[in-house]
């Protein structure tokens, strides 16, 4: 990135942040790299975003605001079960390896062991919870939500597009929710941690694989000529 003196001065930043975060991740970043990079003054990065944690969230929240708007007009826009996982899934394929590193910071850095706790949602009561025997500030416990939110907010999707289908008795009846977490989780990790199989197919060809997987795989949960 270069600087560009005509760029609105939040916009200049966001677009360093993004640069820095991506590739150092969070906990390495730090604002002198971003205001050098952007070409601003700290105190500028302070006025629009209050910290570098508020600098990120804005960063990533706002990209998926947009993301999950697209998801449900992916699924808004056709009919059958499997058109709707097709388009959620090229979406969210496309996603993901557009942004991997910033998503990896949120699953892993933001979410997850390395704050020492674990999200955990009862009747839809959302808990975080220590992983040891750790106490937890009320602080961090904000910070996890925050970022746990934005993945229930991809994830939400396909969970109550999956219970909608079991409820009509399209798809097997089966505990729905570890259905969902097996098949976001696993999609994001290979993503992530991509193969040499699955790095050559276009967003549309994984997309296809991982329908067909759920739906006509070793689950078995329609016969192939089901929609």
């Amino acid at each position: 990135m270069k600087a560009n003196g005509g760029m609105p001065k939040d916009q200049r930043i966001l677009l360093a942040a993004e640069e820095v975060f991506s590739k150092n991740g969070y906990e390495k970043s730090t604002l002198d790299d971003i205001i050098s990079l952007a070409a601003v003054g700290k105190g500028t990065v302070y006025k629009y975003f209050g910290s570098k944690e508020g600098l990120f969230y804005k960063l990533v929240n706002d990209k998926n605001i947009a993301f999950v708007e697209r998801l449900k007009q992916a699924i808004a826009a056709h009919d059958n079960l499997r058109d709707k996982l097709q388009a959620y899934f090229t979406e969210m394929v496309k996603f993901y390896r557009t942004y991997p590193n910033l998503w990896q910071i949120i699953c892993f850095e933001m979410v997850g062991t390395r704050q020492g706790c674990m999200v955990n949602i009862k009747n839809g009561v959302e808990e975080v919870v220590p992983l040891y025997n750790n106490i937890i500030s009320e602080e961090t416990k904000e910070r996890v939500l925050r970022y746990h939110r934005i993945l229930m907010s991809e994830y939400s999707l396909i969970h109550n597009l999956l219970k909608e289908n079991v409820e009509k008795g399209v798809l097997k009846k089966d505990n729905v929710d570890f259905s969902t977490i097996n098949l976001f989780f696993g999609v994001v990790m290979c993503v992530f941690n991509p193969t040499d199989y699955t790095r050559g197919q276009t967003n549309e060809e994984a997309a296809t694989n991982i329908v067909d997987s759920f739906l006509y795989g070793a689950l078995g949960r329609l016969e192939k000529s089901d929609k």
